[in-house]
This record gives C-alpha cells, sequence and structure tokens, in this order.
C-alpha cells in the first residue's frame, strides 16, 4: 500500500475521555461494538482531523460540543485533541517525511490548533496537503450509509465532487474561483478607476482655465514688488529726515523742563514747611478747644448727676410715707382675721351635731320607699308582658298588611317591569345591529393599517437589508484596501528577494556567473538571453525546456567578444555558452502543424524580444509548437518522425527535434524565466493592487456616506413603523371594544329574557301569598280585642302602685336635700376656718416686710441728701474753669489764621510755575508722540518690507532716482492692487497642481490600460483551465464510467449501468445521472431501485472511481446496513479484492462483515459516558465468538 494510516490518537473528543491509541494494519479494519457505545466517533474523529469545519457533519450544533462534556462522574474537559499518523514512506504526500503526523486541538475558549508533525500550521496548510489524494474530509474516504443514499439521489453535485477529486480538477476550480475573483476584482477597480480618471480629467480642465489667471496673478505679483520697494525706501528716508528736528527739540525741552523742575521743588519743600506750622497751630487750637468742650461735658455731667440724687431722695421720702400707712391697714386686718376665725370655728361644731340627726331620718324613709318600688315592679313587669303579646300582634298586622300592600305593589311593578323589559329588548337590538355595522368598519380599518403596517415593515427590512449590503460593502471595501496594502508590501518583498537572485546570477552555471561578476568583459555583454525576452504568462516553462541550455547563454556583439569570453571560463576551468549577435543565420524549412487536433500554436507567439535579439530568438524556437499535453506530443513526433520540429507543453514537457522525451518539474525558483515572468507579474498584480487601494478608499468614502443616509432613512422608517404600529393598535383595540359591547348587549338580552320568566314565576306565587295574608289579618283582630280588656285592668292596678312610689320618693328626696345643705354648710364653714387663718398668717407676714423696708429707705435717704450736697460744689468750680477755657482757645484761633494766610500765599507762587512746567510738559508729550510715531511707522516700514520681500531697508541707501514721483508710484500701487483684487482667490500652486493632475491624470489613464491588460490575461488564464479541467475531468469520467460498468456487472450478474453527461451542457457544469439495470429488469433512473439496489450501486461506483484512482484508504460506515446477507456476500468479495491495495475501516454490525475483518476494535462503554477500546485479532478465529 503506498499511502496507508498507522494509528489515530484521541484525547478528550466526544465520549473519548481517556487518551486512547486506535491501530489499523494492512486489509480491513472492523469497528464494532453497542448502538451508543461511541463506535461512530472514531470514524468522526478522522474526519474532524482532517479538517472538516461543519459541527453538523460530525452531529454536534457548535464545533464546541466535540470537547468530552462530563458525566456524573466526570469533570467536563477544557480541550480535545486528536492525531492521525500516515505512512508516507512511498512519499506520496509532497512532504519530506517517511511518516506524516496531523493533529487538531480545540479548546473550550473557542481556539483552534493545527500542527503537521508537531509543528503548528494552518489549516489551508492541511487541505494543501491532501488535495487530489481523495483523504478530504468531505472525500470518498468517508462513506457513511446517508452518504450512499446522497450518491444516488436526484442531488447530482454529491457525485460530482467525487468524481472531480477522482479527477484530481479540485486545484484547477481553486485556481479558476481565485482567478474568477482576481477578475471581478479587477474588473470592479476598472469600473472604479473610470470614475476616478473622469473626476480627475475634470480636474484637469478647470485647473488648466485657472493657470492663464495665475500667470496674470505672477505678472502682477513681480511688478507690485518693485514699485512698492522703491515706493518705501522713498518714505523711508522722508520719515527720517522728518524725524531728526523733532528729536532736537524734545531734547532742548527736556532740559527746560529739568530747571523749572528744580525751581518747583524747592517751593513745594518751603511750601511743606509752612503746612507743618498750619498743622501745629491747628492741633494747639484743637487741644484747646477738646479741654473747653471737656469741661463743658463734665458741667452737663454734674448737672445730671444732682437732679438724679435729688429725685431718688424724694421718691425714699414718698415710699416712707406709704409703706407707714399700709403697715397700719395690715395690723388692722390681722385684729378683724383672728375675730372671725373663732366665730366659724364654733359654728361647725353644731353643723357636724346636725348632720348626724338627718342622717338617721333618711335612712327610715329609704326603707319605706324600697317596699314601695317593688310593688311597682311587679305591676309593671305584668303589664309589659300583655303589652309585648298586644305590640307582636301589632307588628304581625303590620308585618301582614305591609306585605299584603307589597305584593299588591310588586304585582303592579312586574306588570311595568314587563313592559320595560319588551322596550329594552327592542333598543338592545337596534343597538346591537350598530355595533355589528361599526365592527364591520372598524375591521376594514384594521385590515387597511394591518397592510399598510406590511408595506412599512417590508420597507423597513429592506432598508435595513440596504443598510447592512452597504456596511458588508463597507467592509468588504475596507478589506479590500488593507488586503491590497498587504499584497504590495508581499510584492515589494518578494520582488526584492527576485533582484538580488537575479543580480546575483544564482541558478546560473559557474562560468556565466563569472563572465557577468568578476570578468573584466562584463560590460561587452548584451545580457543572458533569458533576461533578454518576455515571455506570456503559464509559458516560461515551456519555452525554457524549448530554449534549453541556451536559457542562460550570453549575448554578445561580435566574435571578438565570443573569443575573450571562452578564453577567460577556460582560464578559469568553467564552461558558459555565447551566442554572437553579427551572425546571419538561415531561416529553416517551415512546419505547418496547426491544422492537427491537439496543436495550440506556434511558441514564437508567447515571446516577446527587442529587434536585436528577435533573429536569434526565431532562430531558436523555428518549428516549435505548443501542444495540449505529452500524450499528444508523442503521438504527433510518432506519426511526423520526418518533420524537423520541436513539442513542448505548457507545464515543460516535450519531444525535442532529435526525438529526446523531456519531462519532470522543477521548482519555480529554480526558472531563469520564471523569475523574470513573477518580477513582471508581480509589478503588474502591484500596480493593480495600488489602483484597488485608491478605489477601494474613495467606495469606503462612499459607503461610509450611504451607511449615514441609510441610518437617517431607517429611522425615519422605524418612527413611522410605530406610529402605524399605534394605530394598528388604536383599532384593534376599538375591535375589541365593539366585540365586547356585542357579548355584552347578548349577555343582556338573556338576562332580560331570564328577568321575564322569573316575573312571570313570581306572579303566581304573589297570588297565593295575598290570600293567605288576609285570612291571617283577620285572626289579629279577634286576638286583639281580647287583650284590649286585659290591659286596661292591668294599668290601672300599675297607676295605683305608682302614686304610692312617688309619694316615698318625694319624702325621701326632700330629706335627702335637707341633709345635702346641712352637710355644705359644715364643709362651707371648714373652708371659711381655713381661709381666715391663711389670711392671718399672710398679715402678719406683710407687718414684717413693710417694717423692714421703711427703715431701708430711711437710711437711703440720708445717703442721699450728702451726695446732694457734694454735686452742689462741684458744678460752682466747674463753671470758673469753662470761663478760663474759653480765653485760651480765642487767642490759639489768632494765631493759626496768621500762619494759614502765608501759607495760601506760597501755594499762589507754586501754581503758576506748576501751570509752567505743564505747559512744557504737553509740548513735550506731543514731541515725544510723534516721535514715536514715525519710529513705528520705519519699525513697520521696515518689518512689512522684510517680511514680504525679505529686504532689509536699512541697509540700502536713499533712493538715487532722480524726479522719483512718490504719488506716481502709490496711484500704480493702487491699480496693481486693484488689479489682484479683481483676479480674486487666485490658488498661487495652481501651477504646480495643474503638473501634479495632469501627471496622475496620466498615470491613472496608463493603470487604466495596465487593468485592461490585466484582465484580458486573466480571461485567457481561465480559459486555458477550463480547457485542461475538462479535458481531465471528461477523461477522468469516461474511465469512471467504464470501470463502473463492470464493476455493476460483478455486484448484479447479469446486470448492467450507466453514467451519463447532460447533453449541450459544458461537462464541469452538467449534471451527472446513474441509470442501473438489475437481472431481469429494464433499463432505468437509480431513484426507481429498491434501498438495497441503489445502496450497492453506490458501492459499485466508489470501487469504480477506485479503480481510476485508487484512495489510499477508505472508511465504511454501516454501509452494509440496507443489505442482505446475499448483497452482503457480493460486496465482501469485492471489498476482499480492494483490500489488497486500499486499506478499509469498517464500522459494522454484521456478522458476515466481521468475519471479513482482519482486525476488530471492540468499542464498549463500561462506565456510563465513557467509551473504550477492545481489540482482537480474527485472521484465523471464529467470527461468531467475536460477534458475541
Amino acid at each position: 500500500m503506498s499511502l496507508r494510516v498507522s494509528h489515530l490518537d484521541v484525547f478528550g473528543f466526544k465520549s473519548f475521555y481517556n487518551k486512547t491509541s486506535i491501530h489499523f494494519g494492512d486489509g480491513i479494519t472492523g469497528i464494532v461494538g453497542p448502538n451508543g457505545c461511541g463506535k461512530s466517533n472514531v470514524v468522526e474523529a478522522i474526519r474532524w482531523v482532517l479538517g472538516e469545519q461543519r459541527a453538523s457533519a460530525i452531529r454536534g450544533h457548535k464545533m464546541e460540543d466535540v470537547i468530552f462534556a462530563g458525566t456524573r462522574n466526570r469533570k467536563p474537559l477544557g480541550m480535545s485533541e486528536v492525531s492521525i499518523t500516515v505512512d508516507n514512506s512511498e512519499g506520496m504526500l509532497p512532504i519530506d517525511y517517511s511518516e506524516v503526523t496531523v493533529t487538531r486541538r480545540l479548546f473550550r475558549s473557542g481556539e483552534s490548533d493545527y500542527l503537521l508533525n508537531k509543528v503548528p500550521c494552518r489549516l489551508l496548510d492541511v487541505q494543501n496537503l491532501l488535495m487530489d489524494t481523495g483523504l478530504g474530509p468531505g472525500a470518498y474516504s468517508v462513506m457513511e450509509q446517508g452518504m450512499v443514499d446522497e450518491i444516488v439521489s436526484e442531488k447530482t453535485e454529491n457525485r460530482r465532487r467525487i468524481l472531480e477529486e477522482a479527477a484530481g480538477i479540485t486545484k484547477y476550480k481553486a485556481r479558476r474561483r481565485s482567478t474568477w475573483n482576481k477578475l471581478e476584482s479587477t474588473e470592479a477597480d476598472l469600473t472604479r478607476l473610470e470614475d476616478i480618471i473622469v473626476e480627475v480629467k475634470r480636474q484637469v480642465d478647470y485647473l488648466g482655465r485657472q493657470v492663464g489667471r495665475a500667470r496674470r496673478f505672477q505678472t502682477l505679483s513681480t511688478e507690485l514688488k518693485d514699485v512698492e520697494l522703491r515706493f518705501s525706501r522713498h518714505q523711508f528716508f522722508a520719515l527720517r529726515e522728518e524725524l531728526k528736528p523733532l528729536e532736537t527739540e524734545f531734547q532742548s525741552l527736556s532740559r527746560d523742563s529739568e530747571s523749572g523742575l528744580t525751581q518747583f521743588t524747592a517751593r513745594e519743600a518751603e511750601l511743606e514747611k509752612r503746612r507743618l506750622a498750619v498743622t501745629e497751630a491747628e492741633r494747639t487750637l484743637q487741644e484747646a478747644g477738646v479741654a473747653l468742650s471737656r469741661c463743658v461735658e463734665e458741667i452737663h455731667e454734674l448737672d445730671n448727676q444732682l437732679i438724679s440724687t435729688r429725685e431718688r431722695r424724694e421718691a425714699r421720702e414718698h415710699f416712707i410715707e406709704r409703706a407707714t400707712a399700709q403697715l397700719d391697714e395690715s395690723r388692722r386686718n390681722l385684729a378683724e382675721a383672728s375675730q372671725q376665725k373663732a366665730q366659724a370655728e364654733a359654728a361647725l361644731v353644731e353643723s357636724r351635731e346636725e348632720i348626724e340627726r338627718s342622717a338617721e331620718q333618711v335612712q327610715q324613709v329609704e326603707t319605706a320607699a324600697q317596699q314601695a318600688e317593688s310593688e311597682y315592679t311587679e305591676s309593671r313587669r305584668s303589664l309589659d308582658g300583655e303589652n309585648h303579646k298586644w305590640r307582636d300582634l301589632l307588628r304581625e298586622k303590620g308585618e301582614r298588611s305591609g306585605a299584603l300592600v307589597r305584593l299588591r305593589t310588586e304585582r303592579e311593578g312586574l306588570d311595568r317591569a314587563k313592559e320595560e323589559v319588551d322596550t329594552e329588548r327592542a333598543r338592545i337590538e337596534a343597538e346591537k345591529q350598530e355595533i355589528g355595522t361599526r365592527l364591520v368598519r372598524t375591521q376594514q380599518q384594521l385590515l387597511t393599517t394591518q397592510e399598510r403596517l406590511a408595506a412599512l415593515r417590508g420597507d423597513l427590512e429592506a432598508a435595513h437589508e440596504r443598510r447592512k449590503d452597504s456596511q458588508t460593502s463597507l467592509e468588504r471595501a475596507r478589506q479590500r484596501a488593507s488586503e491590497a496594502e498587504r499584497g504590495i508590501e508581499a510584492g515589494q518583498a518578494r520582488i526584492q528577494i527576485l533582484e538580488r537572485v537575479r543580480s546575483g546570477y544564482e541558478g546560473y552555471s559557474s562560468g556565466v556567473r563569472q563572465l557577468l561578476v568578476d570578468s573584466p568583459y562584463t560590460a561587452d555583454f548584451t545580457g543572458v538571453l533569458g533576461d533578454l525576452v518576455e515571455v506570456s504568462d503559464g509559458m516560461d516553462r515551456a519555452v525554457e525546456s524549448a530554449f534549453g541550455d541556451a536559457v542562460e547563454a550570453l549575448v554578445a556583439p561580435d566574435d571578438g567578444s565570443v573569443l575573450d569570453a571562452l578564453t577567460y571560463v577556460r582560464e578559469h576551468s568553467a564552461r558558459a555558452g555565447v551566442f554572437p549577435m553579427n551572425w546571419q543565420r538561415n531561416a529553416a524549412t517551415a512546419v505547418d502543424l496547426m491544422q492537427i487536433e491537439g496543436v495550440i500554436a506556434p511558441l514564437r507567439d508567447y515571446v516577446r524580444a527587442t529587434d536585436d535579439v528577435a533573429p536569434l530568438v526565431d532562430h531558436l524556437l523555428t518549428n516549435t509548437f505548443l501542444v495540449d499535453d505529452l500524450e499528444t506530443a508523442l503521438r504527433l513526433a510518432r506519426n511526423h518522425a520526418d518533420l524537423p520540429m520541436r513539442l513542448v507543453t505548457a507545464d515543460g514537457q516535450g519531444v525535442d527535434i532529435d526525438g529526446r522525451v523531456a519531462g519532470g518539474e522543477a521548482g519555480e525558483d529554480d526558472s531563469v524565466l520564471g523569475r523574470g515572468q513573477e518580477i513582471r507579474q508581480l509589478r503588474s498584480t502591484m500596480a493593480t493592487q495600488r489602483a484597488t487601494q485608491i478605489t477601494a478608499q474613495l467606495a469606503v468614502d462612499a459607503d461610509v456616506r450611504r451607511v449615514a443616509v441609510l441610518d437617517g432613512y431607517t429611522r425615519d422608517l422605524q418612527a413611522l413603523v410605530e406610529q402605524v404600529r399605534d394605530e394598528e393598535r388604536e383599532t384593534h383595540a376599538r375591535e375589541r371594544a365593539a366585540r365586547d359591547d356585542g357579548d355584552r348587549l347578548d349577555k343582556q338580552l338573556a338576562a332580560l329574557q331570564s328577568r321575564s320568566d322569573q316575573n312571570e314565576q313570581r306572579l303566581t306565587g304573589l297570588l297565593e301569598g295575598s290570600q293567605g295574608e288576609e285570612k291571617r289579618l283577620e285572626q289579629i283582630d279577634a286576638e286583639a280585642a281580647q287583650l284590649e280588656q286585659s290591659l286596661r285592668e292591668r294599668e290601672q292596678r300599675l297607676q295605683e302602685a305608682d302614686r304610692n312610689r312617688r309619694e316615698r320618693q318625694e319624702t325621701l328626696q326632700g330629706l335627702r336635700v335637707e341633709r345635702a345643705r346641712i352637710v355644705e354648710k359644715g364643709d362651707n364653714l371648714g373652708r371659711d376656718v381655713e381661709r381666715l387663718a391663711s389670711l392671718e398668717g399672710v398679715q402678719r407676714t406683710n407687718i414684717d416686710r413693710l417694717e423692714k423696708e421703711i427703715a431701708q429707705a430711711t437710711a437711703d435717704r440720708t445717703g442721699l441728701q450728702e451726695r446732694e450736697t457734694a454735686a452742689t460744689d462741684q458744678l460752682t468750680q466747674k463753671h470758673h474753669d469753662r470761663e478760663r477755657l474759653a480765653t485760651a482757645r480765642d487767642e490759639q484761633h489768632h494765631q493759626w489764621q496768621d500762619v494759614m494766610l502765608k501759607s495760601r500765599e506760597l501755594e499762589e507762587e507754586i501754581g503758576r510755575l506748576q501751570r509752567q512746567l505743564s505747559a512744557q510738559r504737553e509740548r513735550r508729550h506731543q514731541l515725544e508722540l510723534r516721535v514715536t510715531e514715525l519710529r513705528t511707522e520705519l519699525k513697520q516700514l521696515v518689518e512689512r518690507v522684510t517680511e514680504e520681500y525679505e529686504v532689509d531697508l536699512q541697509s540700502l541707501g536713499p533712493l538715487e532716482e532722480e524726479g522719483f514721483d512718490a504719488e506716481a508710484a502709490e496711484t500704480r500701487l493702487g491699480e496693481i492692487r486693484r488689479g489682484l483684487a479683481r483676479l480674486g482667490n487666485v490658488h498661487v500652486g495652481v501651477l504646480e497642481e495643474y503638473e501634479q493632475q495632469k501627471e496622475r491624470y496620466e498615470f491613472l489613464t496608463q493603470h487604466r490600460d495596465d487593468l485592461i491588460a490585466a484582465a484580458e490575461d486573466l480571461r485567457k488564464t481561465l480559459q486555458h483551465i477550463d480547457r485542461v479541467a475538462r479535458r481531465l475531468f471528461r477523461e477522468t469520467f469516461d474511465e469512471i464510467r467504464e470501470k463502473f460498468q463492470v464493476t455493476y456487472a460483478r455486484f448484479f450478474p447479469g446486470g448492467e449501468a450507466d453514467l451519463t453527461l447532460e447533453a449541450d451542457v459544458d461537462p464541469l457544469e452538467s449534471s451527472i445521472e446513474i441509470t442501473a439495470r438489475p437481472r431481469g429488469k429494464r433499463l432505468q433512473s437509480i431513484n426507481l431501485l429498491s434501498g438495497g439496489e441503489r445502496a450497492l450501486t453506490a458501492i459499485a461506483l466508489l470501487f469504480a472511481i477506485y479503480q481510476v484512482k485508487p484512495s489510499p484508504w477508505c472508511i465504511l460506515d454501516e454501509v452494509d446496513a440496507p443489505l442482505d446477507d446475499a448483497n452482503v456476500e457480493r460486496f465482501l468479495r469485492v471489498l476482499r479484492e480492494f483490500a489488497r491495495h486500499t486499506q478499509f475501516i469498517m464500522v459494522t454490525h454484521n456478522k458476515l462483515s466481521m468475519s471479513a475483518a482482519d482486525t476488530l476494535h471492540g468499542v464498549t462503554m463500561a462506565e456510563e459516558g465513557v467509551s473504550q477500546l477492545v481489540s482482537v485479532q480474527v485472521a484465523e478465529q471464529a467470527i461468531d465468538e467475536a460477534a458475541g
């Protein structure tokens, strides 16, 4: 076997908790076990590690489902890892290892790793490694029971995928999709580039119109500078001449001001001394005034003290008089209170004796009154009993009478209610009809609103889709720009590498490399032939094969250069080939093979060369033709052996003129022409990517604006949808209200009918009740007459007992009132005794207090009389002091007036000096302002000229131009400025911008031409890919069809089957139909066969594919399930034949299939949720025991 699975290592994959290693031998390996034990997980582990990306294909909702999820006894794992090891000892896989291990890991975080021989890699690397080997996750190397049905189902794309895998055109289709995507991208870029070119052309035209104005602007600006510089020089020196005399006058005024200021300062100092004398006089005058004021204040204070002392003395005298009178009155009141207290105590003793006598009388009368009360109570109780019977009869009579009236009233009410029910029923029927009309109208409105809402929702969904499309377009544009940038960087890096390789002449023979690098003759050569020609895309291997060693031969101008070169390489023990350009080469006899099938074109059509090298290329490629494949080349060489021709294929294989057959594979980096072609392709691709980057950025800007507009439109639509939804809710509410009103009216009608029925029943009962009430009223009248006589007798006895009871109670009440009066009198006398005792104490307290206050007031009066005499003496002394201080103050006032007069005279002189100095300062200030103004003008003039024209006026002399007219120059400046203003805002850099835009327009135009050429090359590439893929698919299909017919006959002896392609349709796109005829039946579509026949037909097709392109291994997952024993025998017979060259892994329950297995692996689940493996060699063991 060329490529065999050695073993499979599983850890944490679905039910395989422990690390499990499954070894596979040659032949057939069986996987057996009960349902649910996890044997299908082995198959899914193989599919998963080979790159399966669909979770549904391995019975999962998401990819994390492959990680062991845990059981009741084991925790979930955090990762899943599967490794599959393949024996590559015969080098079937394009990798330099005899054993290849592919590992795939998945973590619960979502991170995923792929490894090749424990080296991290990409999924794409794994897919490329397994491409066209039949080992892909979706290839025919893994077959399930459902896949067999898919192969024979109506969906032909499944069987097409298998046939394409067998034909080896998967990579061609991938290249075609990639090329087609590039073509679409190039055409899209070309469309966007056309829009950019139109816009840039418009800008170039506009800038061209602006160039004239810019040049006029430059002319006026130059003249403005010249005139303004001459005018500024003139103005500069004129200002300096005006400035000099002003500066001289300013200095003279400064000296005069200093002299006047000295005199002014001396007078100011003298005035300050005078002011100090005035201040001293004012201080002395103020002190005299203060002393006089203080004396006057002291006189006022003594007057107030004297008045206050006199008033307090008189108040004390008045108080002594009042207190003496109060003392006499309190003594009289004390004597009266003592006398009244003695009288009250005697009356209190008599009152207490009278209270005791009254209590005995009340006790006797109370006993008699209680006996009368008992007699009255008994009579009252007897009367109450009779009255109770009487009231019961009256109440019953009233109730019966009322009931009779109510019955009659109720009968009348029921009659009226019947009429009301009839009226209400008619009203409800009318209202119900109105509600029905309103409900129909509301339902129509609701339908209209719902249709409008559906339309708006459709618009909103469409807006969302447009926004989503715009966002997707935006992301794609950004991705295109990013991819273009990465492509440019990668292309630049690749070009640098290839340029270094080419500049170092790597891959050339040592002789050529020495001549081009080390020899003194390097400049004598035109170059290497391979570098002097350009080859069409995809033709580099064909041309290099045709050139042979000549591809790295040097091209020299003459024979001398050739001899020098060969002498040099011989001296250095090397070899090299050289073509002299001065030779005249005779053209060989032309051979015309273009009419022969399989010949594409002369190879010279795919080579471009300069005029000086073209004759050499014509000579080398004479009678060299490009053919479809090596088989065509061999056929033509045999059939036309007499013709001098060279036949090559696009991949470099072919037959030389001498009959030598060349073939094999060479690396692209080893190809001289391939490197040059790759550099050109890279540069073309980079130019395309640069344009793509520009157009993608423009698309990004447009898509951003479009997304913003759609966002606003979506918000408006959403608001309108909400508004219509509110209307829909309101209409729903009105509809529900109408239905509720209808239900309510139905309930009311039912209630009315029920009430009418109840009224009829009630009338019948009322008639019977009225008769019973009338009979009972007659009995009540008779009983009432007897009770009236008994009540009159009992009332007379009660009246006599009541009279006796009232007489006794009145006597008792009188005694009680008298006793209460006596008790109250005794209480009043007790309170009088207490009050008089309290009054006696109060009067004694007042007498003590008044005696003390009179003594204190007499002492105070004496002290105040003494203070009054002392104050009168002090007041007389203060009046004498006041007169003396007033005289001293008048003298100080006269002195102050003299000092003030002298000070004012000096102030007037100082004022005159100050006005003189002020006039000098004013003139000096005016001069200073003018000098400053002139200096500022000079400075601004110098700065402006320096800033605008970078000219220093101070370094220039006076303007030597005679008769310079400053006024005319200023007028001309105004005219120039007005001319510039009329030109408006002129972009000075418009000339440069015009050249830039023009250059950009030419670049974009050239880039457009490059894109057009690139698109054409891509179309040619697509045609070439389609041609090759179509040929490969057709050849493979014919072989599979032939093998299928034979294999089907082995499964169904006497039967026949066929594969057909849809007529008049491209074989790469046409559907594939399977027809079959088991023995004894007619030829018909496979869909009309039984399940077992369809399954065997699918297996026959797969075996036919194996015969055309055997797969190194195949996994059969219960594909024998729908087969009976006879069909299983046929299946196993063919399977054993294929097992000689193909490794089979078979999951089965069938005993016969188990018997065919060379190795059995049993999958068990001893622990719930955890799968384990048991292996048994059964090459010579009993199958029944293994099955058991």
